[in-house]
């Protein structure tokens, strides 16, 4: 049976170096075990994009989320910055990402594992025929903990929502010693929720500044809960792949 709640914590993290022949160069950390079905294996990973360098176009075979968490740099031609949300449906390009001269950390979010970047135009022959689908949000403000600490009551403010596609931005605000059931749409793949301040409790476990925890999209609702502080946290939904993508057995 498949874990419907996974966190992603900093504890143990272990960055390994990789290289391409096309100039990208990244550290990357992957928080979550990899199971043998790509469908049932969720991906929390983090980017730190070396200062500078560019990953040139390309798309996924999964629907995907990148939070811009850390530095600054161009994608496409927009500035990035924390905390600027990009979502990419499956076969979709998208790009460039270009770190500046601090570079650029992402996390790069997904319900389902993806076998990796395939580059534009190179991979051309690749990329499916079917609906192409994006969303870049505005740079999402980050509340001080002195602000949230004086929070009275909860606050939940929609960035972006799509009620066809199932697609969601929001930030949530939750007060001290605050306990919220959150509800589970049941037409998404499943929720990723990334702490921006504060800290969140789940079980045993403190989650802290981008920090995050994904829930399946067969959980109806989850519980949340704050201590002695308050707490602000990205929500993104994340949409089921169009049918257009799915592999269907003969």
């Amino acid at each position: 049976m498949i874990e419907q709640v996974k966190l992603a914590l900093k504890a143990g993290e272990d960055f390994k170096y990789h290289e391409h022949d096309n100039g990208l160069k990244y550290y990357r950390h992957d928080y979550f075990e990899k199971h043998e079905n790509l469908e049932l294996s969720p991906q929390s990973y983090l980017i730190k994009q070396l200062p500078n360098i560019t990953n040139p176009l390309h798309f996924h075979t999964q629907n995907q989320f990148q939070v811009f968490i850390e530095g600054s740099g161009h994608f496409g031609r927009h500035a990035v910055k924390p905390y600027v949300v990009h979502y990419a449906g499956a076969y979709t390009g998208y790009g460039p990402i270009t770190a500046g001269e601090q570079g650029i950390d992402y996390l790069t979010l997904r319900s389902s594992r993806d076998l990796g970047a395939q580059f534009l135009p190179q991979q051309m022959q690749s990329l499916k025929k079917g609906p192409k689908h994006h969303y870049t949000s505005p740079s999402i403000e980050e509340d001080s903990q002195e602000e949230l600490d004086q929070l009275e009551q909860i606050h939940l403010q929609w960035i972006h929502q799509e009620v066809q596609s199932g697609l969601g931005v929001g930030v949530l605000k939750l007060p001290k010693n605050e306990t919220y059931l959150f509800p589970i749409p049941q037409n998404i793949a499943g929720i990723f929720m990334i702490v921006m301040q504060g800290s969140l409790i789940e079980g045993d476990q403190c989650l802290r500044k981008n920090e995050n925890l994904y829930i399946g999209g067969d959980v109806k609702s989850h519980s949340l809960q704050t201590d002695n502080q308050a707490a602000q946290i990205l929500i993104l939904h994340m949409p089921l792949k169009d049918p257009s993508y799915q592999v269907t057995s003969k």
